[in-house]
């Protein structure tokens, strides 16, 4: 007998014996199963570690980490070599950003020096693992060119200045006067950018180069910005001024970093949610945009758990993807190319990452 037969034989033994109530009762309770059934059908499946396919033969990758210090990884060896020439006595904040061919190393100590906070910029040459001091000031942006870095410097009361500084620690720019309200930013695929209310205005020439803020990436002609809110998304071309919405691509709904191809062609984009379907799962989700056309793809293998504070993602000069992530309890580095199937994963073995930042500058021989 199966087991729908024993239940339609027990309603029945319920009906003669109970009268049609018992009947009722017995279908809203397989109703009520039926629905919740339904409903956990309807929750998609949690998405587990970041697995791919392993990451086999030489990747010819150096990786600069954020750490305190500095770490500088030979994925193919294996081998982890600490950055020399930084003083990390008491655990700063310390972050990395690529500059050109070369990198900057951003410190913040939250020392304050008359009562103003000061952070320590420092060069690190590629191929190269010292690092040498060339500037300090409030904040940070790449020069469009890859030859300095712009930065932010308190002067006074309401006061601040903007001055552009070579990675040898000369001047390219003096010094010129800046509200303290205008905001420097880092804007992926265009360097440095000056945030003036609503609009953004290049350092260098002080031409506008874009009427509306919340600008995530700019790749070529096109700038890519989000709301403030989770949706939307939108593309504005810089030469026309015509700005579309695009679709959300993913499931996810929380947008978290944009890296663009260095030929400014492709975007990788990511979507991370801190606590999935609610619970403790950490979660991301990366899909590449043609600003082109406006069309995303998925990337194979996404979403994948992991922990968003020490994992980001960077191109490389060739054009392949590289996620540093932690996955499964275990730091990987990831690795795809536009075009492949999957995504190639190898597991790497490096010191705890404790300087409050998840980035890191890749480096292809």
């Amino acid at each position: 007998m199966t087991a729908v037969h024993g239940e339609e034989k027990a309603a029945r033994t319920l009906e003669t014996d109970l009268g049609r109530p018992a009947l009722c009762t017995w279908s809203m309770a397989r109703l009520v199963s039926a629905l919740l059934a339904a409903s956990i059908a309807l929750v998609p499946a949690e998405p587990g570690p970041l697995r791919g396919v392993p990451l086999t033969g030489p990747t010819r990758l150096r990786l600069l980490v954020a750490s305190d210090p500095p770490l500088l990884l030979d994925v193919d060896k294996g081998r982890v070599t600490p950055v020399r020439g930084l003083d990390v006595r008491g655990h700063p904040v310390l972050s990395v950003l690529a500059v050109g061919k070369d990198a900057v190393v951003w410190l913040d100590r939250r020392r304050r020096t008359s009562g103003i906070a000061r952070a320590e910029i420092y060069v690190v040459r590629r191929g190269g693992s010292s690092a040498t001091r060339i500037a300090s000031g409030w904040d940070i942006a790449a020069a469009r060119d890859g030859g300095g870095v712009w930065v932010k410097s308190y002067a006074g009361p309401r006061q601040c200045v903007l001055r552009e500084v070579g990675l040898d620690g000369r001047a390219r720019r003096g010094a010129r006067p800046l509200p303290c309200s205008t905001r420097l930013l880092s804007v992926p695929g265009a360097g440095g950018l000056l945030a003036q209310g609503s609009s953004l205005v290049d350092p260098r020439t002080g031409r506008t180069v874009l009427h509306t803020g919340g600008v995530w990436a700019i790749a070529g002609r096109f700038a890519l910005g989000r709301a403030a809110s989770p949706l939307p998304l939108w593309l504005t071309d810089l030469r026309s001024g015509m700005r579309r919405r695009l679709r959300w691509p993913s499931t996810i709904r929380f947008a978290d970093e944009a890296a663009v191809q260095p030929t400014g062609r492709l975007i990788a984009v990511d979507f991370a949610d801190p606590a999935y379907g609610g619970g403790g799962t950490q979660v991301t989700d990366t899909w590449l945009l043609d600003p082109a056309s406006g069309r995303f793809q998925h990337l194979p293998d996404m979403p994948a758990a992991v922990a968003l504070k020490f994992t980001s993602m960077s191109w490389t000069s060739d054009g392949r993807v590289v996620w540093l992530a932690r996955t499964g309890g275990r730091d990987v580095i990831a690795v795809w190319r536009p075009g492949q199937r999957r995504i190639a994963v190898r597991r790497v073995r490096l010191p705890a990452r404790n300087s409050g930042s998840d980035s890191f500058v890749v480096w292809a021989a």
